[in-house]
């Protein structure tokens, strides 16, 4: 039974869509059994990604041009096996609307093992900006594939 991973940033356009795409295409690359979504906190249903979003991910051959957003619902998390934040503040702000989730949430760097770092939101910077974010995301999902392999579900 695939586990059931969920990105969590604030409009569900940049981020969390980027690491949806890239964890995708690593679980199908190392025959993962993971299923991926991203949502937001502040998220209105149906947008698509930024088109700076698209192009940094079509760069590394991730294509998110389908994406939609959607916002977190408690649905949502409670179906996921592990909710991954960009912040800090994100976190928090789970922990105070859904403390049942409790060690479902972590920080998206905390799970890598990077320490307490954001990922901080690209939105309305240069298309640079994106390929830096992104770059870091590889980061934490390369430093985060053994605890992909042994993820258990709930």
């Amino acid at each position: 039974m695939p586990k059931k991973i969920l990105f969590v940033c604030t409009g569900n356009t940049c981020r969390s869509p980027m690491a949806e795409g890239f964890l995708k295409k690593m679980a199908r690359e190392n025959r993962l059994p993971l299923e991926v979504q991203s949502a937001g906190l502040a998220a209105f249903a149906g947008v698509p990604p930024t088109s700076e979003a698209v192009q940094a991910c079509r760069e590394r051959g991730i294509d998110i041009s389908g994406h939609l957003s959607q916002p977190l619902s408690k649905a949502l998390a409670l179906e996921s096996d592990l909710i991954l934040t960009m912040t800090v503040r994100h976190k928090e702000m789970i922990a105070k609307k859904m403390p049942e989730l409790g060690p479902k949430v972590s920080l998206f760097s905390e799970f890598a093992g990077a320490g307490v770092k954001d990922v901080e939101d690209p939105v309305g910077q240069p298309l640079e900006v994106y390929r830096q974010v992104l770059s870091q995301m590889e980061d934490y999902l390369q430093r985060a594939m053994d605890r992909w392999r042994n993820l258990p579900a709930t």
